[in-house]
């Protein structure tokens, strides 16, 4: 099993118009399982990116973030939070420093943004990504060899590596801080 460097020239980026801003992102396929509605992207948004829009979605979101920060709703993640975004959540004053990327996780259908708050908004939480994290997302000092009964996608931060692992097959042997995200 192989490795995605997420820094390596070779990635294939396409420019992608984000809902409700002005200044598009790029973004990198990793991963999309048409059957469970998923896929996994790696998103650069240009310096200055904004959305001053209110609305929602009808996605949920887990993002990790490999450089920069974002802030939405008042809330900020950084380098080394889970920004969880359930759906339908109220997305409103959005922004990112300089240098901002990140690994994001959709759970449900794209697209589908609509102004304003949903009346059964989802919440928006950010956690730091410590080894007691439980839920969908779990951060890991090391994962040599692990392998689980269900799919999961890696996240190694220091190395900026990520990996698609069907169930049953092993991790594979990267140094560093791991962010698993669990497709059960």
């Amino acid at each position: 099993m192989t490795t995605t460097d997420l820094n390596s020239p070779d990635l294939t980026w396409l420019t992608h118009g984000i809902a409700g801003s002005d200044l598009p992102a790029r973004m990198v396929m990793l991963h999309a399982d048409p059957e469970r509605q998923t896929r996994s992207v790696v998103v650069e948004f240009p310096d200055g990116w904004r959305r001053d829009a209110v609305g929602h979605q009808p996605a949920g979101e887990d993002m990790v973030l490999l450089s920069g920060a974002l802030t939405i709703s008042g809330a900020t993640a950084t380098e080394r939070d889970l920004l969880s975004v359930e759906p339908r959540a109220t997305r409103s004053a959005t922004s990112v420093a300089d240098g901002t990327r990140a690994v994001v996780w959709f759970s449900g259908p794209g697209g589908g943004w609509t102004d304003g708050p949903a009346a059964d908004a989802g919440a928006l939480t950010v956690t730091p990504l410590s080894a007691d994290l439980t839920g969908p997302v779990t951060a890991h000092d090391r994962l040599d060899g692990t392998s689980y009964d269900h799919d999961v996608e890696v996240v190694w931060l220091d190395s900026q590596r990520w990996a698609h692992v069907p169930a049953g097959a092993p991790v594979p042997s990267v140094d560093g801080r791991a962010v698993v995200r669990h497709w059960d």
